[in-house]
């Protein structure tokens, strides 16, 4: 590992941990508010937050491992542990949304049936508000500013930044629509000022479900295999192209996988003529300097010779250096 690369992972370790005890103070804050005031939407905002006290205790044991060459344990590296990461941290925030907005759905079929919910208690609200959207916006603006200075690589603090931007305009928003409630009394929508919490936690399961369902779409294409996209791959070739330049070697295809924060790179190559081992491994630590360089992102790549790649169909006219 290279001093810049232990630098970078120590700094993405730091604002890891800083999560961990922000979230931690966010958590206690909103379960205490619940207690407070008796909303439910403020439950769920706290619970959204012990979630991510737990996934970011798991990051910053996955950041350590990222980083790692492959072993005999893990003869294709520890990358996969950062998509897996994602995938399970989006299925447990999906079920925290799904518990509110069947808690919150219960409530408006109890309140239709005639039943009378007690009032809130909206005293600690405002305060409350202020103080945890300061803190998400803390968060959000301390993993961005870390994400960018670790060479905007890291899932882990990107999809950590995007939750704590979430969070925060979800905290403002639940916290204005609760102390705005009380303006409804007195006017044709008085009825709704008793189900406004219930009502509220519906629209927040409704637009937090958005980030963990592409979070766990990406997630779950990038662990089953699934090709990177196409413009990573025409920079992928693009790259090929021009390293295969003046070698006698014929290039048959290439595929990318992105797998967290590293695009995994095997070129199918036909030699024209027989080629010494030493060139084979020279060209291949030229292949993850140059795509690493052109993707922004970490590259291990794999040269393999052959005349029958195994999904030459889908790329029919193979390339040949000029």
């Amino acid at each position: 590992m290279t001093h810049s690369t232990a630098m970078a992972r120590r700094l993405e370790l730091r604002s890891l941990w800083f999560g961990v005890w922000a979230n931690a103070v966010m958590t206690l804050a909103g379960l205490s508010a619940h207690v407070l005031t008796g909303s439910s939407a403020l439950l769920l905002d706290g619970l959204y937050s012990a979630v991510l006290v737990g996934s970011s205790l798991i990051a910053s044991r996955i950041c350590r491992n990222v980083v790692r060459p492959p072993d005999r344990g893990w003869p294709y590296g520890y990358e996969g542990q950062e998509a897996l990461y994602v995938l399970f941290r989006s299925l447990v925030l999906l079920g925290v949304i799904g518990f509110g907005f069947s808690s919150a759905f219960a409530t408006l079929i109890a309140w239709w049936g005639g039943a009378v919910i007690s009032p809130l208690r909206l005293q600690p609200v405002a305060i409350y508000t202020l103080a945890i959207t300061g803190c998400c916006a803390l968060l959000a603006w301390r993993h961005h500013r870390d994400w960018r200075r670790t060479g905007s690589v890291s899932l882990l603090l990107q999809t950590e930044a995007r939750n704590a931007r979430i969070d925060a305009l979800i905290t403002l928003a639940t916290g204005l629509a609760l102390l705005a409630s009380p303006l409804f009394l007195g006017t044709p929508l008085s009825a709704l000022a008793s189900i406004t919490d219930a009502l509220l936690v519906l629209l927040v399961s409704l637009v937090l479900l958005r980030e963990p369902w592409m979070a766990l779409r990406q997630a779950m294409a990038q662990a089953a295999g699934c090709s990177a996209d196409q413009d990573v791959l025409e920079r992928t070739r693009a790259v090929l192209m021009q390293q295969l330049v003046g070698l006698q070697l014929q290039m048959m295809d290439f595929t990318v996988q992105q797998l967290g924060r590293t695009a995994f790179v095997v070129v199918y190559i036909n030699p024209v003529e027989p080629q010494d081992g030493f060139v084979i491994d020279g060209l291949r630590h030229q292949i993850d300097q140059r795509c690493s360089s052109a993707l922004g992102r970490p590259v291990r790549s794999e040269v393999i010779l052959t005349v029958n790649p195994p999904i030459h169909h889908l790329d029919p006219t193979p390339q040949a250096a000029p």
